[in-house]
């Protein structure tokens, strides 16, 4: 019986384990900075409060079949509760609260998870938790919208 071993092909490298951290990491900042950057004009605006621009809708499932979807409103949420707007935030999508908790969360964590892999040290796992809070995100998400739906 013979062993077979994946030897990477010449030129082929493997991603560094870093590079997932890497990204997370950047587009948490990048979604934590427009929250506070960017402002909610009026029920479904987002606004580039400088420019008094307003931004482009983005659920392709309100454009088209003008129905919301159960992440539509997310963008908003984020913006209110950055402002420290709470009720607006939940009223814009309740799951909004968890979901950037989450992203907060992940500025620190993948931080940590960087600082252990310049170190040598095994990244911590957190799937098992990491999947607990992802479903209860989801099943707030859907049971938002079936509500919202209903009414």
């Amino acid at each position: 019986m013979s062993s077979s071993v994946a030897v990477p092909l010449e030129g082929e490298r493997a991603r560094p384990k870093w590079t997932p951290h890497i990204i997370l990491l950047v587009a948490s900042i990048a979604v934590v900075l427009a929250s506070f950057l960017l402002s909610v004009d009026g029920p479904t605006n987002v606004v580039i409060p400088w420019l008094k621009v307003p931004l482009p809708p983005t659920c392709a499932l309100q454009r088209v079949f003008h129905l919301d979807c159960p992440g539509c409103g997310l963008t908003r949420s984020f913006i209110t509760l950055a402002h420290g707007q709470l009720d607006a935030s939940l009223a814009f999508n309740p799951a909004g609260i968890l979901m950037y908790g989450v992203v907060l969360f992940q500025i620190p964590y993948r931080l940590a998870q960087l600082w252990r892999l310049k170190r040598g040290l095994p990244t911590w796992n957190l799937n098992p938790v990491s999947i607990w809070i992802a479903s209860s995100i989801l099943i707030v998400l859907m049971t938002q919208w079936i509500v919202k739906m209903s009414t």
